[in-house]
């Protein structure tokens, strides 16, 4: 029979854990955003250049024209020239002209479906693999040669909350998503002790074309908002960016799949 010294003991130290584990919790909430001071990224970087994929609109134009405000000379990389020209003289009116790589270029559904319905049939699905895959391995693997021969250097990674989870149709968004989430936990063990800062991004909403969400939100902000918030916590924090997204994103992580379920349904019907 277990006496009641035990239980209470037992008792005890379930609850010690869960202060332990709230206080964690919301140190590392607050660190990146009030507490820790943001690097140098100059410094950090240790060089002046910094490319940026997927630039002509949303999260890559704000990390473009956040990286110009700070004086970096921005090399930018798109798909599509007569975007990335207009893009290009915005940037220039900002701040005149590898030490920070972003690798934020990324394809999407029209809207979800299941994997045989995707509208634009295989082709879509190869080039959605492709794009959101390989140029993060290829670009990854230039600049972190010379990255780490310098002892310097950032790459951010732009993946998605789709790649926490096997969200249904959605299917392989998700799963491309989620390689560059675990490429990235690897590239981050990998050149650690080479001095080179990887951090991802796995935003959930953001007020972009590719989101087709048209107005900003606390939720959901404008790509200028999310982008100025995450760059703030390079070096300090590995995952996420913006403080509201990074609560919503706990709680939905702690959540039952189909709470999950409601919530994300909730928030596609307030868009």
């Amino acid at each position: 029979m277990v006496c009641q010294c035990t239980l209470n003991f037992l008792g005890y130290s379930v609850l010690a854990r869960i202060a332990y584990c709230i206080v964690v919790a919301f140190y590392n909430i607050l660190f990146p955003y009030f507490i820790g001071t943001p690097i140098d990224l100059y410094k950090k970087a240790g060089a002046k250049w910094a490319v940026v994929t997927g630039a002509t609109d949303g999260i890559g134009k704000a990390y473009a024209t956040q990286l110009a405000k700070k004086k970096f000379n921005i090399y930018l990389i798109s798909r599509t020239q007569s975007k990335l020209d207009a893009t290009k003289k915005e940037i220039e009116a900002v701040a005149p002209g590898i030490g920070i790589l972003v690798n934020n270029v990324g394809m999407s559904f029209e809207y979800p479906e299941v994997l045989h319905a995707t509208v634009g049939g295989l082709q879509r699905l190869a080039d959605m693999t492709t794009i959101n895959c390989l140029p993060t391995v290829l670009l990854s693997a230039v600049a972190l040669k010379q990255m780490s021969e310098r002892k310097a250097g950032v790459v951010i990674n732009i993946a998605s909350f789709a790649g926490y989870n096997e969200m249904s149709q959605w299917n392989v968004y998700s799963a491309s998503k989620r390689f560059v989430l675990h490429l990235s936990g690897i590239l981050r063990a990998e050149y650690a002790a080479a001095g080179v800062t990887v951090q991802t991004i796995a935003p959930l909403l953001v007020a972009t074309n590719m989101s087709k969400i048209r107005r900003a939100s606390f939720f959901g902000p404008f790509a200028e908002t999310f982008v100025a918030q995450a760059l703030r916590t390079v070096g300090l924090l590995e995952l996420m960016g913006l403080m509201p997204r990074f609560l919503r994103d706990a709680i939905l992580k702690s959540t039952t799949e189909t709470m999950r379920a409601a919530v994300l349904k909730r928030l596609a019907k307030e868009q």
